[in-house]
């Protein structure tokens, strides 16, 4: 998330959209009575004797919206935002009703609260690691696939097959593959900002070739990594790359492998029996309840599970009020597939809770 203005004081923010993980953020920050400020399209009647009442132009205008209600779509690709217009670019705009917004990643919007908490501030202020993006690149002489790891959300961003199969191509001769490697750093390159670091694993030799094109770019250069002892190529492969340990070596300090690590100790304490675990989210919105949380890792399908958004963001809010943490777990890799299993929401507790099992109560 791009934060371009924070007045607490005025509270007055204006900001960008940038991924799934930000759009809960957005979840958790507004609240009925807030007021949104982005741009949206509506749809214009033409009035006239022979016109359709089912058609009209749609016309783009800036609006204010009062918020009345705030949801996350079960893909968690949309943030719908409902409530009252209460200004609008354009005068045809009717303000009576109620309308919607749709906020989704590359959209800028500003926020006016009443009244800023400090627990607002603090989830627009994140942390180096879960602001440190990684591009993967999983290679071999016949496809490659390109990833990006933002926080703990990993997005596919295309793949590239070199029309190889094994040494040679289907005539016989060698196939050029240098086209093959230049789009494959295209993609990279387009996909790029400061900061990032390129990691490149893939079985073969195929991925020296693509590590040392990545070493002469002025851009990509400045962080890249090679992932020894990997075997697989594609999105599947890059999919798999987060889990490999030559990976979690690399990214020991980010916010995918704190999580991992989490996921792995809550899933060692269930079968051990312990006592400083919950999982669903009543038991956790208990323990946060009690400050006993000290991590919580949310799987972003957990909607799916009938979880009561209102209530996940009343105890999420809880959590961190009271010094834990809350980290949003990708549903489609092997680590939010865990935490889906245990009904989307799992926890790490300083202690436990009224002497009972946390995990049974």
């Amino acid at each position: 998330m791009i934060v371009s203005e924070l007045v607490p004081k005025q509270g007055i923010c204006r900001l960008t959209v940038e991924s799934p993980d930000d759009l809960w953020t957005l979840r958790r920050l507004l609240a009925p009575g807030d007021t949104v400020v982005t741009k949206s399209s509506r749809v214009l009647k033409r009035e006239g004797d022979y016109s359709r009442p089912d058609k009209g132009e749609r016309i783009k205008v800036t609006v204010a919206l009062e918020v009345e209600s705030i949801a996350l779509d079960s893909s968690v690709a949309r943030l719908r935002v409902r409530g009252r217009i209460v200004e609008a670019s354009d005068e045809s705009v009717t303000k009576a009703g109620s309308h919607s917004l749709l906020v989704s990643p590359g959209q800028e919007l500003t926020i006016k609260k009443d009244a800023w908490r400090p627990g607002d501030t603090r989830l627009l202020e994140p942390s180096a690691a879960s602001e440190q993006r990684f591009l993967l690149v999983a290679v071999d002489r016949r496809e490659a696939g390109v990833g990006l790891l933002s926080g703990s959300h990993l997005t596919i961003v295309s793949t590239v097959e070199s029309g190889a199969s094994g040494k040679q191509g289907g005539s016989g001769k060698e196939v050029d593959m240098q086209p093959y490697f230049r789009k494959v750093l295209e993609l990279l390159k387009a996909t790029w900002r400061e900061g990032d670091l390129t990691v490149v694993a893939g079985p073969g030799n195929t991925k020296l070739t693509v590590e040392n094109l990545v070493r002469k770019d002025p851009d990509l250069r400045k962080k890249e990594t090679l992932v020894e002892g990997f075997d697989l190529a594609g999105a599947d492969g890059v999919r798999a790359l987060v889990k490999f340990e030559g990976f979690r070596k690399v990214a020991k300090d980010s916010v995918l492998v704190e999580v991992q690590e989490a996921v792995d100790e809550a899933i060692r304490r269930i079968s051990r029996g312990e006592r400083r675990v919950a999982y669903t989210l009543p038991r956790v919105a208990e323990a946060g309840d009690a400050g006993a949380v000290e991590k919580c890792m949310v799987s972003d399908d957990v909607f799916a599970k009938n979880a009561d958004e209102d209530a996940l963001v009343v105890a999420l809010n809880s959590i961190e009020d009271r010094g834990g943490k809350v980290f949003l777990v990708d549903s489609t890799l092997e680590t939010g597939k865990q935490v889906s299993s245990l009904g989307g929401v799992v926890a790490l507790l300083r202690y436990d809770v009224a002497g009972r099992p946390a995990s049974i109560r």
